[in-house]
């Protein structure tokens, strides 16, 4: 289904479409950059955490020194009376012999089943306070004088000091991001404004031009049409009047042009329709547009028909709703088959007020779509008929001057539905 919305939207909608993209492409230049921080500050912290685990490692290396093994359990076993010795809060300290078995433990237990050998190793360690927590652990191998391999040491401190200083930059850059979006929304609404002005100023200009060419064009037509009535009254050669006849066509033809320009400049303007929503029967107002179009649908055979609730009401702006549907009512008569029928159906739905207009014409094609209401449009299948183009373009504005849009559903050779959806009253 394809949703038409009238020029004033589109000049909002492009607005907003800018913002969006100018926002998108900031939003996604900080990004980045905050994510290259965040690695840049993992890395440098997961460093810094090594440099302390070897700075403790090189501490306690140092006032054990280098003994045999018999004098380092000796060592260890007094220096177990008095762990500060060795540890400070939040660290964990351990000595295994080569064989693995543990001769030392100071500042919680290790859960973890850790590879005997040298390097750096994750695991999960319970503290004094059966608190569990992960470790980062490092892993070195004791030597005694002689170079041998006498114990491996084993040192560590929680992963939560990293993960709490990796997780409050997080929400910094994050904050940064949600800053930066709110900013480039503001600045993009404004730059999108500066940028669709002078479109806009533009826009009103040609509006202004085609208002007041159209009231000139008007008295001039009507002064060639009283001429034409006034001959028409007259004997002429039949040659003569047949003449007069296409002049008097045309010049009906111009007429209706003209107002119907005349309307679309009044729409568009600062002189909008400004008509009040009262509660209406739907059903009585179809019945009632359907009723003045008799006219152009019964020597055809049209059979036009009313499907809507015989208590539905709404609270609508009766005069541009009733000659939106007229123009869409008009159009679809105008390319359906003779002998055929056009039904007009509302429903409420989800809060909101539906009225279709449903041919069994020879449809429209998807690209024409946008098209057919653009002002003086012509599909190829309409370019005999005697319109001007410009009633569906009218009911287009006329709907947006009333919060709405049309939407429409059509393909060839399968009718067409125009659909007006309104906010529900």
């Amino acid at each position: 289904m394809k949703s038409v919305k009238s020029e004033e939207l589109s000049f909002k909608s492009a607005r907003v479409r800018w913002t969006t993209f100018f926002t998108i492409v900031v939003v996604s230049i900080v990004s980045i950059l905050c994510v290259i921080v965040f690695f840049f500050a993992l890395r440098y912290e997961t460093r810094s955490s090594y440099a302390g685990l070897n700075q403790m490692a090189d501490r306690i290396a140092t006032r054990i020194g280098r003994a045999p093994l018999i004098t380092l359990e000796r060592i260890l076993r007094n220096y177990a009376e008095n762990p500060d010795l060795f540890t400070a809060e939040n660290e964990y300290m351990q000595f295994l012999s080569t064989s693995g078995e543990s001769i030392l433990q100071l500042g919680g237990r290790l859960l973890s089943v850790i590879p005997l050998k040298e390097g750096f190793a994750n695991g999960m360690v319970v503290d004094y306070s059966d608190r569990e927590s992960e470790y980062r652990l490092l892993t070195r191998s004791l030597t005694s004088l002689a170079g041998q391999s006498v114990v491996f040491m084993r040192v560590g401190k929680p992963v939560s000091e990293l993960s709490n200083i990796m997780r409050n930059l997080l929400w910094a850059l994050l904050s940064l991001v949600l800053l930066t979006a709110a900013i480039s929304w503001i600045i993009g609404l404004a730059l999108a404004g500066y940028v669709l002005n002078p479109f806009k100023e533009s826009y009103q200009r040609l509006q202004r031009f085609t208002a007041d060419a159209s009231h000139e064009l008007k008295t001039p037509l009507s002064i060639i049409r009283l001429g034409l009535d006034m001959l028409g009254e007259k004997e002429l050669d039949p040659e003569v009047s047949s003449k007069i006849g296409m002049i008097d066509t045309a010049t009906r033809n111009m007429q209706n042009l003209v107002n119907q320009l005349i309307k679309m400049a009044r729409i568009q303007s600062s002189q909008e329709i400004k008509a009040k929503a009262e509660p209406v029967n739907i059903k009585r107002l179809l019945e009632d547009i359907a009723l003045s179009y008799r006219p152009l649908s019964d020597p055809r055979g049209i059979e036009i028909e009313i499907e809507c609730e015989d208590n539905l009401v709404s609270t609508v702006m009766i005069e541009p709703l009733t000659t939106s549907l007229g123009n869409l009512l008009e159009n679809a008569v105008k390319f359906s088959y003779d002998g055929s029928r056009v039904v007009l159906k509302s429903f409420l739905n989800d809060g909101y007020l539906y009225i279709q207009v449903i041919d069994n014409g020879p449809g429209i094609e998807l690209v024409e779509h946008e098209k057919i209401f653009e002002r003086f449009y012509k599909s190829e299948r309409s370019h005999n008929s005697t319109g001007s183009g410009m009633g569906l373009a009218i009911a287009r504005e006329l709907v947006g001057t009333m919060k709405g849009e049309i939407n429409l559903v059509s393909e060839p050779d399968k009718g067409s539905t125009f659909e007006i959806k309104l906010r529900a009253g």
